[in-house]
């Protein structure tokens, strides 16, 4: 960057410290300073040059009259006006991990087992609401509410509600009525939501409701707003930063996201232009030139924070026409900036608004802030994330109020629109490409909070390789839900097949179904513990096979013991965090050909990382008491992840041990609101199966090798990979879905 438009900044406002500007002279006759407006437009990440425009407007002591913004223009704005410095937007973005900023939940490892379970399985980004008027849809990818939390933190919200119209300085943010395509003004109500209204990009954040509209990003109507803070301020001089998008030209529109990116670009760029039209001679117009960084690159902020310095440095002899002498300039700052430190208030009483289904007691049980001590802003808004974390809510907020002689802090929950009954899905496919394939298509009704404890009803279908139809219902016994009892009932047919030196000799359809009352404890976030009664009719058919291969039915009815331990943070690809699944079951009652039997099985695995690498390691066993094991409930080896290199359920057995150990390495950061990641993986596993029903000829310990590729694709994880042994025939494998 050439210094001379910094050295002519600095012989300039050396000039003003000395030659007062023709505003100080206004009782002689002299013009007065003209009134300034200050717009900031939208351009996603790239409005981070918007902190180095205002860093040297600053230093160049010009002063602005009122500010319009949109978009990450009204972020800036927004923050700006209410006495956010450029150097303290600065730390706070640094320092703010943009990568999980727009990921709404708190982390798998803070929900509790059952959201885990149902999220592991079936696809919450599939979710539709059940209601009178038919299925429903959520609006948008991202609900938004960590930024809206962010924005609060940015703008000190913990201090009193900030409202636009008690600022110091007349401020406009600019959003669009999804509804009617209106250009919306917000010049009045909470700063907040109308920063994150702006914001609202259509389909990726969810639209914000404010004064009965249905608000998105302000880019597709006004994205650089000049006039209105002619509107605003009457404005003489306006102070003009584009940053938004340049146009793809035609051979970069290669796909669907392109088409709908450029799209976007035309519209804003058509509103933009007639914006620009708006400007006059004296007015101040800058578009750093942000090359390749784009509205995604939310890591690059205050990279582009650099950029839009170097742009208002080039326009620094005619920004600093508008200067004002340092005494004048320091009156206006100590007006709108807010004052360093300031103590938070001590709050006499937390109150929770009304909710339709949500028990409002269990949102206060979830909030540590005590009434008599200072607002921890920090910890409520890790508080909020972790209640809203547990599905229930569209959006949570909070806001300080003064209300008489009390401080009150008044929590604002509002409830999925599309709630509180649930219609979700799920799939999985496989195949190791020598006829060994599955597929299976599940779906989830969920009814919720059908009482005050937040009791549950679960009904699952799924057709394919393996049916199943099964319900539960859920009775929390206290409001925590740290109790419950689970009644149940299920049928569930699978194929199990019978190999011989490889090869399959014969398949059963196996037939389960099972009532069940069991008695539980949930384990905070880390798990839950179950132990009822379980009565059983199994029933195994010959499909294929020997006519000499006989039949089996047996009921039996017996103690079920579950464990369930899980603080890993990722379900399918972890990178910290264990999980525990241990069963014990007792068949007291045994009636057919089966006599008594019982036995425990269970698994440990661990996963720690070091940068991109990734370390997964895995335990597990199991073994029979007393009796033999029926083929429902025979322990099976091979498939994926437990001796890759054979079929899937080749070795059954009574008695087996198992170890692996995975080592993954992430071949790119995850794409932010997608999350996409891909991985590459390198895997061993050693076992070994006694009591054999299959494969006589496999008593021993078995070892297998593998590599794979691996990615978590919007409809669950996928691997392709291929694993070998000494002992068995070597096998591609493909998995796509969730387990």
């Amino acid at each position: 960057m050439s210094s001379r438009p910094l050295l002519a900044a600095l012989v300039l406002v050396a000039a003003g410290a000395l030659v007062p500007p023709p505003a100080a002279h206004a009782q002689s006759g002299a013009v007065p300073r003209p009134k300034v407006g200050l717009v900031l437009g939208g351009g996603g990440a790239r409005g981070g040059a918007h902190l180095g425009v205002l860093e040297v407007l600053d230093e160049l002591r010009i002063p602005v009259d009122c500010v319009a913004g949109t978009s990450m223009g009204a972020l800036v704005g927004g923050a700006f006006v209410a006495g956010v410095s450029p150097a303290q937007m600065r730390e706070t973005i640094g320092r703010t991990d943009w990568d999980t900023i727009f990921d709404d939940s708190a982390g798998r490892d803070a929900v509790n087992a059952r959201r885990k379970g149902v999220d592991d399985r079936f696809y919450s980004g599939l979710e539709f609401g059940v209601t009178k008027d038919g299925l429903r849809y959520r609006e948008g990818a991202v609900a938004g509410e960590k930024i809206k939390l962010f924005f609060n933190h940015l703008v000190r919200a913990d201090l009193g509600e900030r409202n636009i119209e008690h600022l110091p300085l007349p401020l406009s943010l600019l959003a669009t009525d999804i509804g009617t395509g209106e250009r919306v003004a917000m010049r009045s109500g909470n700063l907040t939501t109308a920063m994150r209204a702006s914001m609202s990009v259509p389909g990726v954040i969810a639209p914000v409701h404010r004064d009965g509209r249905k608000l998105v990003d302000g880019g597709l109507v006004d994205n650089v707003p000049v006039q209105e803070v002619r509107d605003l301020c009457g404005a003489e001089v306006v102070i003009a930063v584009n940053v938004g998008s340049p146009l793809m030209k035609p051979e970069e529109v290669t796909g669907v996201l392109s088409v709908v990116g450029q799209m976007v670009n035309l519209l804003t760029e058509q509103n933009v232009a007639k914006s620009l039209s708006l400007l006059g001679p004296a007015d101040i117009y800058m578009r750093p030139e942000l090359g390749a960084i784009t509205a995604a690159d939310f890591g690059k902020q205050l990279q582009a924070a650099d950029i839009g310095r170097a742009a208002a440095l080039a326009q620094s002899e005619r920004l600093a026409r508008l200067s004002v002498p340092h005494a004048e300039y320091q009156r206006w700052k100590r007006r709108v900036q807010l004052l360093p430190g300031p103590t938070p208030p001590v709050i006499d009483e937390v109150q929770v608004a009304a909710t339709r289904f949500v028990n409002p007691r269990d949102l206060r049980e979830n909030i540590a802030q005590k009434t008599g001590e200072p607002l921890d802003a920090k910890r409520l808004a890790e508080d909020l994330v972790l209640i809203y974390s547990q599905g229930d809510l569209q959006t949570l907020d909070y806001a300080v109020l003064r209300e008489r002689d009390k401080t009150v802090l008044r929590i604002t929950p509002v409830e999925k629109t599309w709630g509180p009954d649930y219609l979700r899905f799920g799939l999985n496919i496989a195949s190791d490409f020598r006829g060994e394939s599955s597929y299976n298509l599940r779906g989830l009704y969920r009814r919720t909070w059908l009482n005050s404890y937040g009791a549950e009803w679960l009904t699952v279908m799924q057709v394919g390789s393996d049916q199943a139809l099964g319900t539960e219902f859920y009775q929390p016994l206290d409001f925590r839900q740290r109790f419950f009892v689970q009644p149940s009932a299920y049928v569930r047919t699978s194929k199990a097949g019978l190999f011989f030196d490889g090869d399959r000799l014969a398949e059963y359809f196996v037939r389960q179904e099972a009532l069940g009352l069991e008695a539980g404890a949930n384990l905070g976030t880390y798990g839950q513990a179950k132990l009822g009664w379980l009565e059983r009719r199994l029933t195994a058919k010959r499909d294929t096979g020997s006519t000499l291969l006989p039949d089996g039915q047996e009921r039996i009815g017996g103690v079920n013991a579950n464990l369930a331990l899980d603080t890993h943070d990722y379900a399918f690809f972890p990178t910290k965090g264990f999980k525990v699944d241990a069963r014990y079951f007792d068949a007291i009652r045994a009636r057919g050909d089966l006599p008594r039997y019982s036995f425990a099985e269970a698994r440990l695995g661990a996963a720690a990382s070091v940068g991109d690498l990734i370390f997964l390691g895995a335990v597990s066993g199991g073994k029979t008491f007393t009796g033999e094991l029926p083929l429902a409930d025979v322990f099976a080896l091979g498939g994926q992840g437990r001796l890759s290199s054979f079929a899937p359920g080749q070795i059954l057995g009574n008695e087996y041990a198992l170890g692996s150990f995975q080592f993954q390495y992430r071949l790119n950061k995850p794409v932010p609101v997608i999350g996409l990641m891909a991985i590459a993986g390198l895997t061993v596993e050693t076992g070994r199966m006694r009591g054999l029903v299959t494969e006589p000829g496999l008593d021993k310990r078995l070892t297998s090798f593998g590599a794979y590729l691996a990615a978590n694709t919007p409809i669950g994880p996928a691997y392709l990979g291929f694993a070998d042994s000494p002992d068995g025939k070597g096998r591609f494998y493909l998995f796509l879905g969730t387990p």
